[in-house]
């Protein structure tokens, strides 16, 4: 029997690639005990589904401002983590 990390893994890898039939029934069985695991893989195919249908949108898109605010804070936060 899977756990809930083992089952949250496949079920990523099972939105990029088919599993192997037994790895399958593995998860199913799993989703059919588990709520919390149902709910997550569900999210998962919601948030996939989202980003596809909006993730060319012009509204999305980050301004050139934004993406300088963002790629400074990013470096600023590189400094600060070196020892």
């Amino acid at each position: 029997m899977l756990n809930c990390k083992q089952a949250s893994l496949l079920a990523s890898r099972a939105m990029d690639e088919k599993l192997p039939y037994w790895k399958n029934s593995l998860l199913k069985l799993h989703l059919l005990l588990c709520r919390s695991c149902a709910n997550f893989t569900r999210q998962m195919a919601f948030l996939r589904e989202a980003s596809r249908r909006y993730g060319n949108s012009r509204d999305l898109r980050l301004t050139g401002d934004a993406r300088k605010r963002i790629l400074n804070a990013l470096k600023r936060h590189e400094i600060d983590e070196q020892p």
